[in-house]
């Protein structure tokens, strides 16, 4: 493992050590070590952000501190034990694919992403959860025409009680202020590759644009967007 010298924006903590590198490359324990980047924290907060016990949490932390990831930024006096605070060697980290276990790039793209997959499910059935009062309500909504398949997707009340519209607007129901904000949909469009990347650079100045109105009294939210060409030249 090559430590950056100082931690600055501009320097990338390149991890050649195996160990070092799978913290990073596995998604399960990578989540673990993501709430120091680049922040100080406690040991106890990060435990019950994640959903461990703070000695499963201090396992990890010791983990992550001889691998040259973590460092100790302070100490708080307290009666009794004194708390320690926790932050990242690093803003950025770079994991070559050399130093990983993945036998081929998809192998470690899955791998990377797996926990992240598991997560987003997680947050969306939760919220599609709460969006109905019985889950008999709930049902899958699958349309199309002669283009092929405009949506398929699962809506907490049935197409009888009027809520919702024809094709092409399964999802606009949602966008009433009575629902939260919830948005997953996958479909497919033909697009030139001028639009294409057109659409690229629009989804990235709304994702920054978005980040921008963080507030400490907001609500977090799970943001994915996936554009990839289906076929490649």
């Amino acid at each position: 493992m090559t430590p950056s010298d100082s931690p600055s924006l501009g320097a990338w903590q390149r991890l050649d050590d195996p160990a070092a590198a799978r913290v990073l490359a596995d998604a399960y324990t990578r989540q673990f070590f993501e709430p120091f980047i680049w922040r100080e924290r406690r040991v106890s907060d990060v435990a019950r952000e994640v959903g461990v016990s703070t000695n499963a949490m201090l396992y990890r932390v010791r983990q992550f501190q001889r691998l040259g990831l973590l460092e100790v930024t302070r100490t708080e006096a307290r009666a009794g034990r004194a708390v320690r605070h926790y932050r990242a060697t690093s803003r950025q980290y770079f994991v070559p694919f050399t130093a990983t276990d993945a036998a081929s790039v998809q192998s470690l793209y899955e791998d990377s992403l797996d926990n992240a997959r598991r997560s987003t499910l997680d947050k969306l059935t939760r919220a599609w959860s709460e969006l109905g009062e019985d889950p008999r309500w709930f049902g899958l909504y699958t349309s199309g025409d002669e283009g092929g398949l405009h949506s398929h997707t699962l809506l907490p009340f049935p197409p009888d009680g009027g809520r919702v519209p024809g094709p092409g607007g399964l999802l606009d129901v949602l966008l009433e202020e009575a629902y939260p904000a919830i948005w997953d949909n996958t479909t497919t469009m033909t697009l030139r590759p001028a639009d294409a990347k057109a659409l690229q650079r629009e989804l990235r100045d709304l994702h920054r644009r978005y980040r921008a109105l963080a507030s400490p009294d907001g609500q977090e939210h799970l943001l994915r967007l996936t554009l990839a060409p289906l076929t490649t030249a």
